[in-house]
């Protein structure tokens, strides 16, 4: 499998040579191939146009070859071409629940009052919320995955590191590309775009796609498939050039998904949290209403992929998005550029999910919720040949959701269902301006200096049963300032070593899921990482290995943990986020490419943590009683990682056939705050495959996907007192594609 395994990472691909620094918008790919050795590797990790090896910080990425003879379904796909990085689904609502971590730091809870630790950027526009993360790989043209805190480009709200999506741009030319999927579980995917000229100064693309699932858990209570989906989506862009230097950019996409809510797993037992505090292990759930795992790590239903819930399944959740995106940009002089991006992005969903994963209706939930949010970037950016160049500006962010929630609780009162309501609005406006500059003292030598200043601003109204300031919301702010220094040394074309230290930031907030007036008004507050780094990049053997390494330490400061504790009125349980714990990640990451002989490359990445906390003294049950808790350990985080993949092709008759695989190991991992052993993740070996054929324009693929069945969980939540769900990972994969491109 070693030999059928996935292509390197390229992003934008220049024949052989060292871009500029410059704009992002002045990068245009070249060939995928270089006779003789490995191409240059172009990226916009820092808002800029440059080449890969000459970046202080650890970047990996993919090109739009590369993406193209992939078979990626989703955001989730991506994790594999960097080290020291997972991402899954909730499983938590409609449209996709992001999880995402990198480097041991990342949140799993669908609430919109929780920030992500992970920026995901499509097109310059960060996405604020975990809902809809989970972005399709529709049209993606690069994918670029940053890692380390990246505050000072990005913002608050990137403290892990950042995964920066970019599309495809309008093209004179008439061009396009058509691809079908058909795969198991009568799963159908038709994806196609179209780009062409209207005049010599303006440009027009269109992009849909349709996708529709028969899902892969089945529901043995209603006896039929519990996890069906569809999925729709169209999109337009227009690019304009009226005169030399001035480009103007507009985008329009309309994304709609009707789905069964995902089904989950009741996995809850006397024993089922051995070792965690003792409120944690009475699970109600099985100790009273005999909703029981019939083993540790067992499914209540025996099977991973059975539901026995009795939640309706009638396609009644849905989640629908519009995003638009305008751009200007103007040439001040022939390396010095101007450029305003702004973003409206809005969402509009609905969900009855059965969480308690029983034949029971113990805790159901009705989950409307809307959200938008608008934002503006002013950007100056300095490129050219000179020892000087930067990037600058300013950023304002305005966000604001509602949720009219109704929890049906069915284990209060015996025979009898409550339904308990609960309206939550949040607003959300963050300030800030940022800088980062290069200057290049000798040949050898370059200093980078980067700082952000942000200040942010929220409210909280909440209207429930036992109180209300739904009209009075509760208000809170919080500004810091994230440096960011780094020194790179060149004493080669193609070597660099660089040191770095830079600084996130995460902001506070208030809990979006209360239970009592405290909870709701109380705030938490910012955390902080400070990250040092000492790397290395080389391309050696006449640029046929790249070798790029890095040993990290971070040190994590005020660290926000979200939960769930029980509560003594409403629903029984409410989600707090605690400011208690300081806490260490070390760790080391290594990126190899090798060109071995012309159409056979080798990629591999492997990822090493250690991550501890330090000092977490804190009451993490509710029951008044604070504890230290500094030994449990982080979820997400395994000690181990990697990846090895390779990509053989070869001119057989009329056309070339492609070989590719992916063999992915994800070491031992927690996925509960408690570190619940029964949803612990054992160590998971993910292989994926391919073989395609290409005549002309024409290819015909076959994949398969979690070859080995590995059925990790890929979420684990415990319900303190009450229960314990979770949720398998996407079981083995299998289909054929056919893309057709002109």
């Amino acid at each position: 499998m070693a030999a059928l395994t996935a292509a390197p990472a390229f992003a934008q691909e220049a024949p052989g040579t060292t871009a500029a620094a410059g704009s992002a918008s002045e990068q245009t790919a070249g060939p995928p191939t270089t006779a003789g050795g490995l191409e240059d590797i172009i990226v916009t990790a820092r808002k800029r146009v440059e080449n890969l090896q000459d970046v202080s910080t650890s970047v990996s990425a993919l090109s739009a070859n590369e993406l193209s003879q992939r078979f990626d379904s989703d955001v989730r796909d991506f994790a594999n071409a960097a080290p020291n990085v997972l991402i899954d689904d909730t499983q938590q609502g409609p449209g996709g629940v992001a999880s995402a971590a990198i480097r041991g730091i990342g949140v799993a809870d669908v609430e919109k009052a929780i920030d992500p630790t992970v920026g995901i950027v499509l097109d310059d526009i960060y996405f604020g919320t975990s809902s809809g993360g989970l972005i399709k790989a529709i049209d993606i043209d690069r994918v670029e995955v940053l890692r380390g805190p990246q505050g000072t480009l990005f913002g608050r709200n990137a403290i892990a590191g950042v995964i920066n999506l970019t599309r495809s741009r309008p093209t004179q030319e008439l061009t396009g590309k058509v691809r079908a999927t058909y795969a198991n579980y009568d799963s159908l995917d038709l994806e196609g775009v179209v780009s062409f000229g209207l005049t010599d100064w303006a440009a027009v693309k269109f992009s849909g796609a349709r996708k529709k699932t028969d899902g892969y858990i089945y529901n043995t209570l209603q006896n039929q498939d519990g996890q069906r989906s569809d999925f729709t989506a169209l999109g337009v862009q227009l690019l304009l050039t009226p005169t030399p230097g001035l480009e103007l950019s507009f985008s329009f996409d309309d994304q709609n998904t009707d789905q069964d809510p995902p089904q989950l797993s009741n996995v809850s037992g006397p024993t089922s949290l051995l070792g965690a505090p003792p409120i944690a292990r009475s699970n109600l759930f099985c100790a009273v209403l005999n909703q029981c795992s019939p083993a540790f790590g067992v499914p209540q239903q025996g099977d991973r992929y059975q539901s026995i819930s009795n939640g309706p399944l009638n396609k009644n959740a849905f989640f629908d998005t519009n995003l638009f995106i305008a751009k200007v940009k103007y040439d001040l002089t022939a390396d010095l550029e101007l450029q305003y991006i702004y973003g409206r992005y809005e969402t509009d969903e609905a969900i009855t999910q059965d969480f308690d994963a029983t034949p029971l209706t113990l805790f159901h939930t009705d989950r409307p919720a809307r959200y938008h949010q608008d934002t503006h970037e002013l950007r100056l950016t300095k490129g050219g040949g000179g020892p000087l160049s930067f990037v600058a500006g300013l950023y304002y962010w305005d966000s604001a959701y509602r949720i009219d929630l109704v929890s049906y609780i069915g284990f209060v009162v015996p025979d009898t269902v409550l339904a308990l309501p609960q309206t939550v609005r949040q607003t959300n406006k963050s300030y800030a301006g940022f800088f980062d500059v290069d200057y290049r003292f000798t040949d050898w030598f370059k200093l980078t200096l980067g700082g952000r200043y942000t200040k942010d601003k929220k409210t909280q109204g909440v209207r429930d049963l036992g109180f209300d300031f739904y009209d009075d919301p509760v208000k809170d702010s919080w500004k810091k300032f994230t440096p960011k220094v780094a020194l790179s040394f060149e004493p080669t074309d193609d070597v660099l070593a660089y040191g770095l230290w830079s600084r996130g930031y995460r902001t506070g907030g208030f809990t979006g899921r209360p239970a009592t007036e405290n909870a709701a008004r109380t705030p938490y507050q910012p955390e902080t990482v400070d990250n040092y780094e000492i790397g290395v990049k080389a391309e050696l053997l006449d640029r046929r290995l790249r070798v790029n390494g890095a040993i990290f330490k971070l040190d994590y400061k005020d660290k926000q943990e979200e939960f769930s504790v029980p509560a003594p009125v409403g629903t029984g349980q409410e989600t707090r986020i605690l400011n208690a714990a300081t806490a260490t990640v070390k760790g080391v990451e290594l990126d190899v490419t090798a060109l071995l002989f012309d159409g056979f490359t080798l990629n591999g990445n492997v990822g090493y943590l250690d991550a501890k906390y330090k000092n977490f003294v804190a009451d993490v049950d509710s029951d008044g009683i604070v504890t230290d808790n500094s030994g449990l350990k982080f979820r997400r985080a395994p000690k181990w990682n990697w990846t090895l993949s390779a990509n053989y092709e070869r001119e057989i008759g009329p056309g070339t056939a492609y070989l590719q695989g992916t063999w992915h190991y994800l070491g031992a991992h927690e996925m509960t705050f408690l570190n619940n052993p029964a949803l612990r993740n054992p160590g998971q070996d993910l292989v994926d495959a391919s073989i395609s054929y290409k005549v002309g324009k024409t290819m015909l693929s076959g994949f398969v996907r979690n070859l080995l069945k590995e059925d990790g969980w890929s979420i684990g939540f415990d319900v303190q007192g009450l229960w314990s769900y979770a949720a398998p990972r996407t079981p083995r994969t299998y289909g054929i594609a056919l893309t057709q491109t002109f």
